[in-house]
């Protein structure tokens, strides 16, 4: 008897994670601080709001992101004026 009381407090004490189970498989937090993250410079740019809608129809339809479109068009830019802007 006494150790289902026992069981009973640790249960309360552990609230509903006793209660419910995980519907999901856990992800350890260690493992997401030790993935590296791409290293970004922020940067605010104006541009005519067609050019937007263009690079942006041509990141969805090439499976990409307006991020990744747009570095590929500035490293397409970058190469066509020479080795002056090379990294």
């Amino acid at each position: 008897m006494e150790n289902k009381r026992n069981n009973l407090r640790e249960n309360m004490k552990a609230g509903l994670s006793s209660l419910v189970r995980p519907t999901t498989v856990a992800v350890k937090q260690s493992d997401l601080r030790t993935q590296e993250k791409p290293k970004y410079k922020t940067c605010n740019y104006i541009t005519d709001p067609s050019r937007h809608n263009r690079l942006k129809r041509y990141a969805t339809d090439n499976g990409m992101t307006l991020l990744q479109a747009f570095n590929e068009a500035i490293d397409l830019y970058l190469s066509d004026k020479g080795e002056r802007y090379a990294p």
